[in-house]
């Protein structure tokens, strides 16, 4: 998942604040047609404009004399300028990430710039602080959404150093400023890599056919493989030549070094520095204390614990691996990097007699949307209908998201899910426009974005997806739902706008649904003969197989996490690698490949810093969910409709804990995530 960076942004903004909720939901308006700029003039004009708005705006509430402060017409007022702000910028900023024109990318990046610094110098602004602080010091009563709004706006200016010196604000301005270029510059130097390995056909044995078809030639008749993930993985997973994997993964894992690393350095120093401003331990105590695990401490124990557990699987399945290996090459000393994908495909596929990719045929991706939009119609109590798309690109796709038992829109979505040059590579949903009830009456029905980069159709054969593609695409969708179906009054507690630690779990919770085979019935079609499913014997083995290596999968989370912590924790200088070659011996795993910078390459540096943990740690509370279903049924609309209004359509207008009691009936706990590690035995807890 990843929201819009205007969104990010946001969080700065004046209004910047939390929780509570609202039992019954306000009417929806007609969403609007959102704006999405395809050539790049007008777009500064149009921002300038809507930053002159917005400035006159905080004006207009700023010159209400003290004693006139009140909630509605300073809070409310100052919410909703911010609002009306980013949904005028909305279409343009998302377009850095998804423009096929790189002029519209760049002035979209501008863009984002500019409203980054004067977000940042919004959220400075000691005269907005003193307005917000004038209404908290009236007492007026307020309850629930509106208590919490100002309390948690309150906190968000404390914890960004109001009450300091000027000069240490003006400093910690400056750096936040810094820290957000820096961050986009790392992600851009990312997307803008343009490079791979050429190969003869001769070659490309272990490629399949379909493959090779797609990728481009050179004039003389070479194979270009290039460093995106469509290309990437299945050349890792399938080519035979040892060598050549060899050239493909130092490139693969030294993406953009030249830049990056120096990225990554300042980064941490200006990360180190802020913390000290700000009277924290470390970057990471900063950062950890506004979420579910509290303190670093914590984190680091519930990782330590984890990498416990899992070592003694995780070195019986790298013993397996090793021995699957000296089949190929007897006498072989230890895994190369380069080659643990290979065998790992080998070694699956001798034990279960599977391989992911003879899962492909029956997945085309539009059997695939419409078997998910069916499954989320039915549990969530929804109807999904496409509707013309004015969008960026002439593949993207729109729908509109209805209540079931009467018609009424709450939201849309936009699915943009194959590969473009300048796209941005990964895949994750974007906030477009964020829930929120309006002045007057009426709600904003939310807009989002899955944006993803599956093989592009070819001559006569549609996009075809592995299940683990699958998988990919229903935890995004389940992520466009999270932020969809939200009914929290303000956008501060809107959609996926939780604790860092706990935006995975929902979405991770709907990936075990693509493993039970009533679910696969409706997301499968043979791509040739449609009523043809996925079939049982394939299933059988795919479900043998689907805690293949899982110990050694999860110990590469642990050691990301590990590192994100330890790169944030630090209270001086690091050498960014001979830190991660630490964590990784700690945990026994290989040394870096010489050639290789892996942090370069690692973009959750930027988004995620410090937070890294919170895949493993949402997974924890997402198991735990997950076992009600197990134990009600897994179509349950019942449980279904409990989920929506517990957990997806809450937000974080209450404590993330308190809408997970509600939903469970009891404290969480993690029983249901170490069963589904294999650690530990036993049905579900009732």
């Amino acid at each position: 998942m990843r929201r819009s960076f205007l969104f990010l942004l946001l969080l700065a903004a004046p209004a910047a604040a939390g929780p509570q909720a609202r039992v019954a939901a306000p009417a929806a308006v007609s969403a609007p047609v959102l704006p999405f700029p395809t050539r790049y003039k007008g777009m500064a004009a149009s921002y300038l404009a809507a930053e002159a708005r917005y400035r006159a705006e905080i004006q207009a509430v700023l010159d209400i004399p003290k004693e006139q402060r009140a909630f509605a017409n300073t809070v409310q007022a100052l919410q909703q300028a911010g609002d009306r702000f980013g949904e005028a910028l909305a279409g343009a900023s998302f377009m850095e990430a998804v423009s096929p024109d790189a002029r519209v990318r760049r002035m979209a990046g501008a863009i984002d710039r500019r409203t980054s610094k004067f977000l940042i110098e919004l959220a400075d602004r000691e005269d907005v602080y003193r307005a917000y602080r004038d209404v908290a010091a009236r007492g007026e009563p307020l309850a629930g959404e509106d208590r919490r709004l100002l309390e948690k706006t309150l906190e968000a200016y404390q914890r960004r150093g109001m009450g300091l010196e000027k000069d240490k604000r003006d400093r910690l301005a400056s750096i936040e400023k810094r820290l957000s270029d820096l961050a986009q510059a790392f992600a851009r130097n990312l997307r803008e890599v343009d490079d791979g390995i050429e190969i003869e056909p001769s070659q490309a044995e272990g490629l399949p056919a379909d493959y090779l078809e797609r990728r481009p030639r050179t004039a003389d008749g070479k194979i270009k493989i290039g460093l995106d993930y469509p290309s990437y993985g299945p050349f890792m997973d399938l080519a035979k030549d040892s060598e050549l994997r060899r050239r493909l993964y130092v490139k693969f894992n030294d993406r953009a070094a030249a830049q990056n690393m120096p990225v990554l350095d300042q980064v941490l120093g200006l990360r180190r520095e802020q913390a000290g401003l700000l009277g924290a331990r470390s970057y990471a105590h900063h950062v950890i204390e506004d979420r579910m695990a509290k303190t670093p401490e914590r984190v680091s124990a519930f990782l330590e614990r984890l990498a416990g557990l899992l070592s003694g699987a995780a070195g019986a399945e790298e013993a397996r691996l090793l021995e699957e290996a000296r089949r190929e090459e007897p006498g072989l000393d230890g895994l190369r990097a380069w080659d643990r994908a290979y065998y790992m495909t080998r070694l699956q596929k001798r034990l279960y007699g599977f391989d992911d990719e003879e899962t492909r045929p029956y997945f085309p991706v539009d059997r695939v949307i419409e078997g998910t939009l069916q499954v989320y119609q039915e549990l969530l109590g929804l109807r999904f209908a496409e509707r013309p798309a004015q969008a960026w690109s002439p593949d993207v796709r729109l729908f509109e998201v209805a209540e079931g038992a009467t018609g009424r829109v709450i939201g849309h979505f936009y699915l943009d899910l194959f590969p473009r040059k300048g796209k941005y590579e990964h895949m994750a949903a974007f906030t477009l426009l964020q829930g929120r009830e309006l002045p007057g009456g009426g709600y904003r029905p939310p807009a989002s974005a899955m944006v993803g980069n599956f093989t592009t159709p070819a001559a006569g054969q549609p996009s075809l997806l592995l299940h683990s593609e699958v998988e990919t695409f229903f935890h995004e969708f389940g992520h466009l739902m999270h932020q969809v179906l939200t009914r929290a009054r303000y956008t501060d507690f809107s959609g996926t706008r939780v604790a860092r630690d706990f935006v995975e779990a929902p979405s991770q919770m709907l990936e075990n649904f693509v493993w039970q085979p009533a679910v696969l019935a409706r997301l499968s079609g043979h791509w040739q003969e449609p009523s043809r499913k996925l079939p049982p014997e394939l299933l059988a083995k795919m479900l043998a197989a689907r805690n293949f290596n899982s110990a050694i999968h999860t110990m590469r989370q642990v050691a990301y996490a590990s590192l994100d912590l330890a790169y944030n924790t630090a209270t001086g200088p690091v050498d960014a690698m001979a830190v991660l070659e630490a964590v990784w011996a700690r945990l026994g795993l290989p040394v870096p490949v010489a050639g290789t910078h892996f942090p370069a390459t690692f973009g959750h540096l930027m988004g995620y810093a410090a937070g890294y943990y919170g895949y493993l740690w949402s997974r924890v509370y997402a198991q735990d969910v997950f076992s009600r279903f197990e134990r009600e049924g897994i179509g349950n609309p019942a449980v279904g409709l409990s989920y929506r209004r517990e957990i997806l359509e809450r937000g974080s207008s209450r404590d993330e804990e308190e809408s997970l009691r509600a939903f469970l009936g009891r404290e969480p706990d993690e029983a249901a995530f170490l069963r589904y590690l294999g650690l530990r035995p036993g049905p579900p807890a009732s």
